[in-house]
């Protein structure tokens, strides 16, 4: 069962960072990355839980479009 769950404040809905992980198909690290460097905000809940909005999420899958595209095809430029 999935841990996703409202508020009930607010409609926001939280997510785990490793369904965060899953939802944009990158690594645990990479989550934390996007942490450090300001593209995702989390919300620390005591000493050992993290969450993140699941919209925050959504937001980085639609500005990067790489979670769920193929590589990209190179150029045969050879000449």
């Amino acid at each position: 069962m999935s841990s996703v769950f409202p508020l009930r404040r607010s409609d926001d809905i939280f997510i785990t960072r490793r369904e965060a992980s899953e939802r944009l198909r990158v690594s645990l690290s990479t989550i934390d990355r996007y942490v450090a460097a300001g593209e995702l905000e989390r919300l620390k809940i005591g000493t050992r839980r993290t969450l993140f909005r699941l919209r925050d999420v959504e937001r980085l899958v639609r500005r990067d479009g790489s979670a769920f595209s193929a590589m990209p095809t190179l150029s045969n430029d050879w000449s």
